[in-house]
C-alpha cells in the first residue's frame, strides 16, 4: 500500500555548502510528484534523502525529519536495508547487474530478503515485468543477459527491479532523460499507470515532462523549494515570480 512521505525543515549539506535548506513538503500517495528546476539546484540531493543515499557520502550532514508515514526515517535504530525495501530507487542511466539475465535482476532483491521462493519468484516475475509493461517482450528470454536489452527495456526491468521487493514510495531521478523519444513515452506510461499503486516522486529536467506525468510540482532554485503545489495550477497560475520566470524560460 502506497505510504505518505513528509519533510520537515529537511536540510543536506556537503561540507560548508548547504545544497537543501530547510525544505518541508507532503508527498501524497498514489500520485506523482514532480521535482523541477535548473541545473545544480538541489533536486537530486533532496530526492536521495528520501531513502539516505547520503549515508554513503562521508561529507554529507541531513537534519530535519523525514516521516513515511508516522515514522521518521533518520531515526536512530532504522533498518536501512527494511528502508530502501520501503522506499525503491530508479536512476537516471539503466543499471541492470550486467552479470544476470533478465529473471536474475527481477528476482535478486527477493530471495535475498526472502520476500519470495520456488513457483511464487515465476509468478512474481510476469507480475512485476506486466506491470513495467515488459512482460510480452522478453517473456521468451528471460535466461538472456540483461545487457542485451536497448535501453528503453533496460529502464523498465529496472522499474520492474524495483516493484519486485514491493515499495511503498518509488523515487526516480530523470528516469527517461538517457531514452529516445519512443521509449520516454512509454516510461511515461508506465508512470501514469504506477501512480494506482504507488507513491511517486520523478527528478526531472524536462517541464513539459513534468506538467504531464505529475500530479503536483515542486520548483527548486539554489536549495530552496520557492513554490509547491498542484501542477496544473503551477505551470499556468505560479504565485511565485522565480516559478513564472523558470517555466516560461527566462533562466534555467
Amino acid at each position: 500500500m502506497a505510504e505518505r512521505m513528509v519533510t520537515e525543515d529537511l536540510r543536506v549539506s556537503f561540507g560548508k555548502h548547504e545544497a537543501v535548506k530547510g525544505v518541508d513538503m507532503e508527498i501524497r500517495p498514489r500520485s506523482v510528484t514532480a521535482i523541477i528546476g535548473p541545473s545544480g539546484c538541489g533536486k537530486t540531493t533532496f530526492l536521495r534523502a528520501l531513502n539516505r543515499m547520503h549515508d554513503h557520502t562521508p561529507s554529507a550532514r541531513v537534519s530535519g525529519r523525514v516521516l513515511l508515514g508516522d515514522q521518521d526515517i533518520y531515526d536512530n535504530g532504522i533498518d536501512l536495508v527494511d528502508l530502501r525495501v520501503r522506499v525503491g530507487m530508479v536512476f537516471q542511466r539503466p543499471n541492470p547487474f550486467p552479470t544476470m539475465s533478465i529473471r536474475g535482476n527481477v528476482t535478486f532483491a527477493p530471495k535475498r530478503h526472502g520476500l519470495a521462493k520456488g513457483r511464487e519468484l515465476d509468478e512474481l516475475v510476469e507480475r512485476v515485468l506486466r506491470q513495467a509493461a515488459l512482460w510480452e517482450e522478453v517473456k521468451d528470454r528471460l535466461d538472456e543477459p540483461a545487457t542485451g536489452l536497448s535501453g528503453g527495456q533496460q529502464q523498465r526491468l529496472c522499474i520492474a527491479r524495483a516493484l519486485a521487493i514491493k515499495p511503498k514510495v518509488l523515487l526516480m531521478d530523470e528516469p527517461a532523460s538517457a531514452l529516445d523519444p519512443t521509449a520516454t513515452q512509454k516510461i511515461e506510461d508506465l508512470i501514469y499507470q504506477l501512480k494506482k499503486e504507488y507513491t511517486i516522486v520523478i527528478v526531472t529536467h524536462n517541464m513539459q515532462q513534468a506538467a504531464r506525468v505529475s500530479d503536483h510540482t515542486a520548483f527548486f532554485y539554489v536549495g530552496n523549494l520557492v513554490e509547491f503545489g498542484d501542477t496544473d495550477t503551477l505551470f499556468t497560475n505560479p504565485r511565485e515570480e522565480r516559478t513564472e520566470a523558470y517555466i516560461t524560460g527566462r533562466f534555467g
